[in-house]
């Protein structure tokens, strides 16, 4: 029976939302951002970590309140509110390390020094 419980907690918990640290970022081509001088992609990565910095806040929410669900009620929370996001933010993450692989292959000021921030992890 205590085997039982184990798994269906374990069952219950791998629905839940991942933590944003745990989302891997999905693959976007550099040709993307390509046709972009430096100038454009600096401002392009501004304008994505803002979009990244709201999503990663997103998915936190998720993942907290499904572990919270999960303990209270029994249920993942972000599947019935449609708050996780992971999909979307691996997305961006891709794009952010497109626009990163670009900058250094343009020799952009600073290229190479920023990464993703840790606080978006």
């Amino acid at each position: 029976m205590k085997r039982v419980v184990v798994l269906s907690g374990l069952a219950l918990l791998a629905g839940c939302a991942s933590s944003p640290k745990d989302v891997k970022p999905t693959y976007v081509p550099d040709t993307v951002y390509a046709s972009m001088d430096c100038q454009q992609l600096g401002q392009e990565e501004l304008k994505e970590g803002d979009v990244l910095e709201g999503l990663t806040n997103k998915q936190r929410r998720a993942h907290k309140t499904d572990t919270w669900g999960v303990l209270a009620l029994g249920v993942p929370l972000s599947e019935m509110t449609g708050s996780d996001v992971a999909g979307v933010l691996a997305r961006e993450k891709g794009k952010m390390e497109a626009i990163q692989r670009m900058q250094v292959a343009k020799s952009c000021p600073g290229a190479g020094v920023a990464t993703v921030p840790a606080t978006l992890d």
